[in-house]
């Protein structure tokens, strides 16, 4: 899970250079690039715009260390597509089994911040 700050008020395959649409698959195919690793443990992905609890923008849901089982990703709708692609990739990396960081910069910190730079979601 990832949470607003104020400061923000704000399958798989990648292809090429060229930078992804600024899509709910362009950011999925954006964390794939960033992290260079699928979900082992998901026997399916699937990522939509919902309704999160307030201050949340995005919550990912995994199965168990050893299941394949479904995967899914709620985003929370109204972000710009640089923030969206953030979280994707933030909620991306739960899949992977990351947890969160203490650096500010680091895709998995739990806060939103504007000095995190993830390359495919800066060439947006």
């Amino acid at each position: 899970m990832i949470l607003a700050t104020a400061l923000a008020s704000a399958a798989l395959v990648v292809a090429g250079p060229a930078p992804a649409p600024a899509t709910l698959q362009g950011d999925l195919d954006a964390a794939a690039a960033y992290w260079k690793a699928a979900p082992a443990r998901c026997s399916t992905e699937s990522v939509f715009m919902g309704r999160t609890p307030p201050h949340v923008l995005g919550e990912a849901t995994l199965p168990e260390a050893v299941a394949s089982e479904p995967c899914e990703m709620k985003i929370s709708r109204g972000m710009s597509p640089r923030l969206r692609c953030l979280v994707v990739v933030h909620e991306y990396g739960h899949w992977l089994g990351y947890h969160h960081s203490r650096d500010r910069h680091n895709p998995m910190f739990p806060l939103m911040d504007r000095g995190m730079i993830v390359p495919p979601c800066e060439q947006r």
